[in-house]
């Protein structure tokens, strides 16, 4: 939605008015991510602008999973478009908390740009890249024998 705003200014006897300076007002955000159950591992789906808010409460619900001993996780960014600075932090985070549980990510769907900004932020020393989500699934399958 675009909001109008007009901003007068008086000097004297000169009034100098703007009008019609358009701003698009910011709209609530969404989760960027689901996470479900698959192959009896827990995946994480990220998708379209992932941001600090757009992750908020990741690094919480992934705590509780691995509380429950589910700490072997896939982490799947096919949907993925972004994924800014802040929104690294809280990704960076919630890595540091599985490793706190000796568990492990395996990291699918990335395309050329995220591998390398993950490999410039130091994901991939908590994680493990996997090119799509069925290698992940093999990944963690072949890490429990």
């Amino acid at each position: 939605m675009y909001k109008k705003k007009i901003k007068i200014f008086y000097f004297g006897r000169f009034v100098i008015e703007f009008v019609n300076i358009l701003t698009q007002e910011p709209e609530m955000s969404a989760l960027a991510y689901t996470i479900t159950e698959e192959k009896g591992f827990p995946v994480v789906r990220f998708q379209n602008y992932c941001t600090n808010e757009t992750l908020e409460g990741l690094a919480d619900k992934v705590g509780h999973l691995c509380d429950k001993d589910k700490n072997h996780l896939v982490f799947d960014f096919t949907s993925c478009e972004v994924i800014n600075s802040l929104g690294m932090a809280a990704l960076l985070e919630t890595l540091m908390i599985v490793q706190d549980y000796e568990g492990e990510v395996i990291i699918s769907g990335l395309n050329a740009i995220q591998q390398k900004f993950f490999g410039l932020t130091g994901v991939f020393s908590l994680s493990t890249q996997a090119e799509n989500i069925t290698k992940a699934f093999d990944l963690l399958q072949s890490s429990q024998t």
